[in-house]
């Protein structure tokens, strides 16, 4: 009887310290906000652990006896997750097996190719590079407004991003694209230059990684258009650096050897303009290509502060070279040398 009464009395004061551990709210943290992310293919156990090593829950064992007793057909979804109150553990895993998980925020810049653009993710958690370049390398999506594309490169519509972490890499493509679709429709109609929207897409993407005032693309875009009608090379450095880039042999310098890279993106030996986009071009670059600026430019070189010195001729393009490129590196080394 007496033991009957003490295995009672025990019961009872186990299961009320188990309910007020697990009903307690509790927060040892000191920030606003806390962001905690659950990795794919933990233990329970771990992400416990690891929750209370955030201060999130008080202890480990008590929700893991709820997990294994009470919850034990649920599951703890990966992502991550925003804690900003005290909460109790059972509402911390209420909010766990739910999934309430925020979004993670990725920027693509404009002016990065398809491969930049997917390390990006990557890095963030989504996918793997050799996924990311398959799939991108897959120009369904574009087919019916870009038929001769090979790949989505230039369509990946640079912005800022939110996706829930474990959103497969094909869903993100398929929503830059779209975002594409979404900026660029309404400046389809708008193509001055008789270009395919293809080829307008093209020079956006030499447009975007030569200048970086966006006053000066439209005018950019006017001498490669310039160049084009008049049959002449268009000469920019960026397409070789992308052919560099697809054969595997870009170390971050390009040397003058390259510049007879055998490949179609090399635009210092074939005419025109390469077979597809270098990078993926924002909206100020896709204007500037679909409707250029009116010039007589041929020429134009960097002055190291952002903008361009532009030339109608050889003649002042070299002098334009020799006091923007050549006497400019020669006052750099002579002011380094300078006490």
């Amino acid at each position: 009887m007496t033991v009957g009464i003490f295995a009672v009395i025990l019961g009872v004061g186990g299961g009320w310290f188990f309910l007020r551990a697990m009903r307690s709210p509790y927060r040892n943290y000191t920030q606003p906000f806390k962001d905690v992310e659950v990795h794919h293919g933990l233990r329970t156990s771990a992400i416990l652990k690891h929750l209370e090593a955030e201060g999130i829950i008080r202890d480990e064992y008590f929700p893991l006896i709820y997990m294994k007793v009470v919850r034990y057909n649920d599951k703890i979804k990966a992502g991550i997750y925003e804690f900003s109150k005290p909460m109790t553990a059972e509402e911390v895993l209420d909010k766990l097996i739910r999934g309430d998980v925020i979004a993670k925020s990725v920027t693509v810049r404009e002016g990065l190719d398809r491969f930049a653009a997917a390390h990006i993710f990557v890095q963030e958690g989504f996918g793997h590079d050799a996924e990311w370049d398959r799939l991108t390398a897959n120009p369904d999506l574009i087919r019916d407004i870009a038929p001769e594309a090979k790949t989505l490169e230039g369509y990946l519509f640079p912005d800022t991003y939110k996706f829930n972490p474990g959103t497969p890499p094909r869903a993100i493509i398929q929503a830059m694209v779209a975002n594409f679709r979404k900026h660029f429709s309404g400046e389809m109609n708008y193509i001055t230059t008789g270009l395919s929207l293809h080829q307008t897409v093209t020079l956006a993407s030499i447009v975007e990684t030569e200048a970086r005032m966006p006053q000066e693309r439209p005018l950019v875009a006017s001498v490669y258009m310039n160049r084009i009608n008049r049959k002449m090379l268009l000469g920019a450095d960026p397409t070789v650096i992308y052919a560099l880039k697809l054969a595997g042999r870009w170390d971050g310098n390009i040397r003058k050897a390259d510049l007879q890279i055998d490949s179609p993106y090399n635009t210092y030996r074939f005419h025109g303009l390469p077979p597809g986009p270098i990078a993926n071009p924002g909206l100020a670059s896709l204007q500037a290509a679909a409707a250029p600026s009116k010039s007589d430019f041929l020429y134009f070189v960097a002055k190291h502060n952002g903008t361009h010195a532009f030339a109608t001729n050889l003649a002042d393009h070299d002098r334009n070279v020799q006091i923007w490129q050549i006497q400019w590196y020669r006052d750099q080394r002579a002011a380094a040398k300078t006490p």
